[in-house]
């Protein structure tokens, strides 16, 4: 009976006073990837052909060009993982001639022995260049 007493108490304080909280992602919003002179900020809504490019790419891994609204899009995807706590990075962006982009990627996987989600994941990543004609070059590493 006592353990009940506890349990209430703490519901109805933390009814009463609220539990604030924070989730924040792990990716920045004003992320941004050097670009030689320039930096593009991650966009954080996408074309709904960017979208569907994302559903596609998300499980079966490797990457994507969409164009859409001037820019060009590239989708990235690393596949299936085993557990939380994979990501992929953007490490730098190559310019190659007037139109040409190269894309160096690499997979940061968990640290050994840290606590990690027991869920599969399928970490992705969206780059966004501001050139409609870009020809891309993804490099993974």
């Amino acid at each position: 009976m006592l353990h009940a007493w506890y349990s209430l108490l703490l519901a109805a304080s933390l009814a009463w006073t609220g539990q604030p909280f924070s989730i924040d992602h792990p990716t920045s919003p004003n992320a941004a990837v050097e670009v030689g002179e320039a930096l593009q900020p991650a966009a954080s809504s996408y074309p709904p052909a960017v979208q569907d490019a994302l559903r596609s790419v998300r499980k079966a891994g490797g990457h994507t060009i969409v164009r859409a609204d001037k820019q060009t899009y590239v989708v990235i995807g690393a596949g299936q993982r085993p557990t939380g706590g994979y990501r992929l990075i953007a490490e730098r962006i190559e310019r190659k001639g007037t139109h040409g982009y190269v894309i160096h990627v690499r997979e940061q996987k968990p640290a050994a022995g840290a606590m990690k989600t027991q869920v599969i994941s399928f970490p992705t990543l969206v780059v966004t260049v501001p050139d409609s004609q870009a020809q891309i070059n993804v490099v993974f590493r």
